[in-house]
């Protein structure tokens, strides 16, 4: 390793509220500055995560929120190439579909050295037409970062995976903030599911819904609350009140305290229909919450079924209602999943190793370790 800092670029979309925000967000404030001369960009640097940034001395910088369909975007990426070609950037390292069109040939434009593209999620969600620009853009970049082996599976076939450029690093979660509460030791009168997801069709909250219906009958005395925003909201709070749930499900909104969210919960699901890695899964795991969970994407890489929590399939209400009955009848059942999923989060997921997968990815890139790239096809997994 050269005893000189190197410089290097993270860009996302915005600083807003998100699962790949906080990422970035929490790689930026984790790696080592005596290694890396750190900038952070996005197209719009805007949003409650800028906080979390400037508190530690990083100031976001935005690279013009012109419309991708535009005819000045070609004159943005241009910009962002002279920017990165006065800031000598060495590796840029973008995080989103948005960003990796930007970030992506603005690079190869600056001849950066180093240039690493992420898939944070399945691409199934994505219409035909993106997927063929994001696979043009995948290939200008010399790696290609994952957060979950169903990630990999879905590039394997493709220029992404070829001469060793896919590396799959899993999402990391802060382990000081998302921990178990003070336990009280009296067993509350009601018990508590929670859920925390944007308000969108595939995120399996109207098979949460069904599956609350489910319970109901047996447990009256369990709740649901889901935290969150998003399109989906009016056709949730029309079947809550179809469904007579109004007194046992709650719409709680989006939050800025997940954390605190989460520890008033005795039962965490997460009942998505398409998942790469959840970042929510990670933080409901950290609290020591039994999870239930469907095996979409990602998940399963998380969640032991049976040991850290319990899997389901996607869009089976009620196999989530018995699930969720299962350990509202057998709490030590609830506390001994919940007590191995912290010890697993702690063992694996903490934002500390995260950031560590990353810098050695960056000096591997940057030829600073002398490894040799990997093998033709081959998946460096971190």
């Amino acid at each position: 390793m050269s005893d000189r800092s190197h410089s290097v670029l993270l860009m996302g979309d915005t600083l807003n509220l998100g699962g790949t925000e906080g990422q970035l967000v929490e790689l930026a404030r984790g790696l080592d500055r005596s290694r890396w001369r750190l900038e952070v960009a996005c197209i719009r640097a805007e949003g409650p995560l800028r906080a979390r940034l400037e508190e530690v001395g990083i100031q976001p910088w935005s690279c013009n929120g012109t419309s991708f369909t535009s005819p000045r975007l070609a004159s943005t990426i241009f910009g962002l190439s002279r920017r990165l070609r006065a800031l000598r950037v060495e590796l840029v390292h973008s995080f989103d579909f948005y960003s990796n069109l930007l970030a992506l040939p603005a690079a190869r434009l600056a001849r950066v050295p180093a240039i690493i593209a992420s898939q944070r999620d399945l691409g199934e969600l994505r219409p035909r037409h993106q997927h063929r620009i994001h696979g043009a853009m995948l290939r200008l970049a010399t790696h290609v970062v994952v957060n979950s082996a169903a990630v990999a599976e879905r590039l394997a076939r493709s220029h992404a995976a070829r001469s060793g450029r896919l590396n799959v690093i899993h999402n990391g979660v802060d382990l000081r903030r998302f921990a178990p509460g003070s336990a009280t030791g009296a067993r509350p009168e009601t018990v508590l599911v929670g859920s925390l997801a944007s308000l969108r069709a595939y995120k399996g909250l109207l098979e949460l819904l069904e599956a609350a219906a489910m319970v109901k009958p047996g447990a009256p005395h369990v709740r649901f609350a889901i935290w969150g925003e998003g399109p989906l909201r009016p056709e949730l709070e029309r079947h809550i009140r179809e469904r007579g749930l109004t007194e046992t499900v709650q719409l709680a909104g989006a939050t800025r305290e997940p954390d605190e969210a989460l520890r008033r919960c005795q039962i965490f699901v997460h009942p998505s229909l398409s998942e790469a890695s959840s970042n929510v899964v990670l933080e409901a795991m950290a609290t020591g919450l039994p999870v239930v969970a469907t095996t979409a994407g990602g998940t399963p890489a998380l969640v032991e079924h049976g040991r850290s929590g319990l899997l389901v399939e996607p869009g089976s209400p009620g196999a989530i209602a018995d699930a969720v009955l299962l350990l509202v009848r057998n709490p030590g059942l609830g506390y001994r999943l919940g007590a191995a999923a912290r010890e697993r989060a702690v063992g694996e997921f903490g934002m500390g190793r995260m950031v560590q997968r990353f810098e050695a990815l960056y000096a591997h890139a940057l030829g600073l370790d002398g490894r040799p790239a990997v093998g033709v096809g081959a998946v460096a997994r971190s």
